[in-house]
């Protein structure tokens, strides 16, 4: 099986493709559209190692910004900025999201694990040869647990509670496989999804899109823009959250946990 590097940061094996214009367009690049024990059974061969959990030390003061920023000289993670085709805007650096809060003090970088970022850079790929000119909006990607403790803080006991990960397992954004992500158009527009980001409703599932779809409460366009997402996500790998648009894991959940450690 041969293999050819995505930027710098993984090698994935070549596989057949379909003969879709993206299909055809990948068809240069490397894709992990393979088994996940396969996929374990490279991370081996390629001698990925451990990761730095970002733990507090005696010198820093343990904050989200103060973690996130120690991990932008981890090899292991990748600024996302520096992907072609993918743009930012971190959610939770900000007010507008659900908590309505900055939650990573005056920190703007989005990061994933070298793993992830490879897959998001096929994704773009993929979004590319379907929408020339699109890409893809970033709204969140590796998140410290000391944050998701406050998320889990502020919906335990509410009917939000679903859609938040519960800090004692941890996210897989934790582990830093885990993106939130949309669509932006080639005028730099957003693309409409139905709903917002951190809109936690049963319009934001997209288990339901047909029901919402037949009811009138999505439309076909909406419908269309999230599909296209799905698709070129999973060229790549990722893996649908059934009850939120905009979240994608890299790996399955218990992969991520059984491997690599969490970041605090």
């Amino acid at each position: 099986m041969n293999t050819t590097p995505i930027g710098s940061h993984l090698a994935f094996p070549r596989l057949e493709r379909d003969d879709d214009p993206a299909g055809q367009l990948l068809a240069q690049a490397p894709m992990r559209q393979v088994s996940w024990v396969s996929f374990v059974a490279l991370t081996a061969v390629v001698g990925l190692g451990p990761l730095s959990a970002c733990e507090p030390d005696t010198e820093t003061r343990f904050t989200p910004h103060a973690c996130l920023n120690r991990l932008t000289t981890d090899p292991d993670f990748v600024d996302l900025s520096t992907i072609p085709w993918v743009a930012i805007d971190l959610k939770y650096a900000s007010p507008d999201n659900f908590m309505g809060e900055n939650l990573y003090g005056d920190f703007r970088t989005a990061l994933l694990h070298r793993i992830a970022a490879g897959q998001l850079e096929v994704s773009a790929m993929a979004l590319q040869a379907l929408k020339p000119g699109w890409k893809l909006l970033v709204f969140d990607g590796l998140r410290p647990r000391t944050v998701q403790r406050q998320f889990w803080n502020r919906v335990k006991g509410t009917p939000q509670q679903e859609y938040v990960a519960d800090p004692d397992n941890g996210s897989i954004h934790n582990f830093g496989f885990a993106v939130d992500v949309s669509l932006m158009d080639e005028v730099g527009r957003e693309v409409d999804m139905g709903t917002s980001f951190d809109d936690f409703s049963p319009l934001s599932e997209p288990r339901r899109e047909d029901e919402f779809l037949k009811a009138g409460k999505l439309t076909p366009a909406q419908v269309e823009n999230r599909r296209i997402l799905r698709r070129v996500m999973s060229k790549a790998g990722f893996i649908q959250y059934p009850i939120e648009w905009w979240h994608f894991d890299a790996l399955p959940a218990d992969i991520v946990r059984k491997n690599y450690p969490i970041v605090e």
